[in-house]
């Protein structure tokens, strides 16, 4: 490949993106959205569990659990922006970590501090971590701290780590600054409720029962999902029955919004390459293709099951 030749696929690229008018909005990873369809409930109970800190009592863990494409990180985020001007929040994706430790190091890189090395110990980092909610409530003029750990599960796929370990000391953290009156929450997201994970009665006895369920969306939550994005994606206005159809073929699997979005954005981008109106053959195409190899909504076109 020459450089003329990877201009000719810029150029390709373009048309394919010719559709849309701002695709951030189909992108499940960054965006926040403005606007909860289908959640209000989850979202009024995640907010009764935090507001308590009026009262004088921050809830220590919250387990907010359930199938992937259903709302959670989305509605954590949505709640920890908009609920109060007295909370301040850090979101942590645990994605990436491989350890305990590396979890100790994603924290910190959110809250603004320096990683350690693991040679340092576990007690260090929590020190840190304590150090630096502190300081930031002090210096924001905040009154609850909220820390978010998506994907908390990875935390115990290191077993050398003690995970369960590592949410004790986490705990007895919030409790040391509690006495200092500065209060701190944890929201920890994942598949699975925190019960079915690992923990020692320590930890079973502080985390207590706050927990959120979210269910399987419905196809009619999924349609008003995508309506809502596709309004500001797309250059022009997308046919319903195209919404539909992508919220019916992902209310194939578990409802999973993601996925549904996902389809809409490569419909998108395979009608734009073609110079066509966005319609429901593009949509069929990629469901075609991945039933042909034998995997649902999971194809060459970036679907990941």
């Amino acid at each position: 490949m020459d450089k003329k030749a990877l201009e000719r696929i810029a150029i390709e690229l373009d048309t394919e993106n010719s559709l849309f008018a701002d695709k951030s909005y189909l992108d499940n990873l960054n965006l926040v959205s403005n606007v909860i369809i289908g959640r209000e409930d989850k979202a009024k109970e995640l907010a009764r569990f935090l507001m308590g800190y009026k009262k004088g009592h921050a809830v220590p863990f919250i387990s907010v659990y359930g199938r992937s494409g259903s709302g959670k990180s989305t509605v954590v985020k949505f709640v920890c922006t908009n609920l109060d001007e007295m909370l301040l929040y850090r979101f942590v994706n645990l994605r990436k970590a491989k350890t305990v430790f590396g979890c100790a190091n994603l924290i910190l890189t959110e809250l603004g501090e320096p990683n350690l090395k693991s040679a340092q110990g576990i007690n260090l980092a929590i020190e840190k971590i304590g150090q630096a909610m502190e300081s930031a409530l002090k210096k924001e003029g905040r009154k609850l701290f909220v820390l978010v750990l998506d994907e908390f599960d990875v935390l115990f796929y290191d077993k050398r780590g003690k995970p369960s370990d590592f949410i004790y000391k986490l705990l007895v953290m919030e409790e040391k600054l509690r006495e200092k009156g500065c209060l701190v929450s944890i929201i920890a997201i994942s598949n699975n409720v925190m019960a079915d994970y690992d923990v020692d009665d320590r930890v079973k006895s502080r985390t207590g029962s706050s927990e959120v369920f979210f269910d399987a969306y419905t196809k009619q939550d999924i349609s008003a999902i995508l309506r809502d994005r596709a309004a500001r994606a797309f250059t022009e206005p997308v046919d319903p029955s195209v919404l539909d159809y992508c919220a019916n073929l992902s209310s194939l699997v578990h409802g999973d919004a993601r996925r549904a979005i996902d389809l809409l954005r490569v419909a998108g981008e395979i009608a734009g390459s073609k110079a066509e109106k966005l319609a429901a053959k593009h949509v069929a195409w990629q469901w075609n293709s991945c039933k042909k190899t034998g995997q649902i909504l999971c194809c060459q076109l970036h679907l990941i099951i």
